[in-house]
């Protein structure tokens, strides 16, 4: 769906995880965010919205044909870590990525989002501390995505990093290793969320990355005294963040697909997820709206 004067909005894959592609195209389609991302990284195993790095031509043909049937494309995947830690020890996964750029574009999908390191001992969803993030670990990252880059050439795919803690915590850390790797194909997914969550400025940390950004993520953090964290993830525009100056920052400079990413943790209802997202979207537009009016 291309609305609010020529903005594409999108379903980011995590929030669906729990839902095959029939259920999760169809819904994407009703609510009016059919540039999809489906997941094609290490969450596999626990995604129901999936690509598998090894798929055969066949499944590829099968996931084109759900889509085009619900009226939906898939534009997004949803990568992996670049780089893989067990201990201190750090790995180069780029051809993991590789596969994941293959495999986009098989399937006529513009971006991938991955994650810069993970630390494979922990959860899936943990991210290293500060004090982990290292010189020699922006040196084995920025050699995996130089080479993811040199992959990219002339394909019309982009990566894009998402802000997702460790070395990508904050819009100066993410900018660091952006500067190490030259490639316009390799870039940001921002996630204003994300950074909100961990303490930045989404903001601040979009006026670092700006001219990097090539997917972006949708979503809203507010207090949350009952979690142990403080705060957690609300639908878009259900939060406090200023969103504002971000939207009129990347209204300005920003030409790619603005997907919805509402989460919740376990079992939630396909409904649920169908109705928060669809308020998000309804929420983003508006203050799209109100930003253009202020112009």
């Amino acid at each position: 769906m291309t609305d609010a004067a020529g903005i594409q909005f999108g379903t980011a894959a995590y929030g669906f995880r729990e839902y095959g592609l029939p259920e999760f195209f169809e819904t994407c389609r009703e609510i009016g965010t059919p540039a999809v991302e489906i997941d094609a990284g290490w969450f596999n195993e626990d995604a129901e919205n999936r690509i598998l790095l090894d798929a055969a031509a066949e499944e590829i043909d099968r996931v084109k044909e759900l889509a085009t049937a619900a009226g939906v494309e898939v534009t997004a995947l949803g990568g992996g870590a670049v780089v893989g830690l067990e201990g201190e020890v750090a790995e180069d996964r780029s051809a993991e990525i590789m596969k994941a750029i293959d495999i986009a574009e098989a399937l006529g999908a513009r971006v991938i989002r991955v994650f810069t390191e993970h630390d494979f001992t922990h959860s899936k969803h943990s991210v290293l501390t500060p004090e982990r993030v290292t010189e020699d670990l922006y040196e084995t990252l920025a050699v995996a995505f130089n080479k993811v880059g040199d992959y990219l050439k002339g394909k019309g795919i982009y990566v894009g990093i998402e802000n997702h803690g460790g070395t990508s915590a904050t819009g100066a850390g993410l900018k660091k290793l952006l500067d190490m790797v030259p490639h316009k194909e390799v870039g940001v997914t921002y996630d204003p969320a994300n950074y909100a969550i961990g303490g930045e400025d989404p903001y601040q940390a979009l006026m670092a990355i700006q001219d990097r950004v090539v997917y972006t993520h949708w979503k809203d953090v507010a207090q949350a005294p009952q979690n142990p964290k403080g705060v957690e993830y609300r639908a878009f525009g259900e939060g406090e963040i200023n969103w504002r100056p971000i939207i009129r920052t990347l209204l300005n400079s920003f030409d790619g697909i603005w997907a919805i990413e509402y989460e919740r943790k376990v079992a939630s209802t396909l409904e649920n997820l169908a109705e928060g997202t669809r308020r998000s979207r309804q929420n983003l537009e508006a203050v799209i709206e109100q930003v253009r009016n202020e112009s």
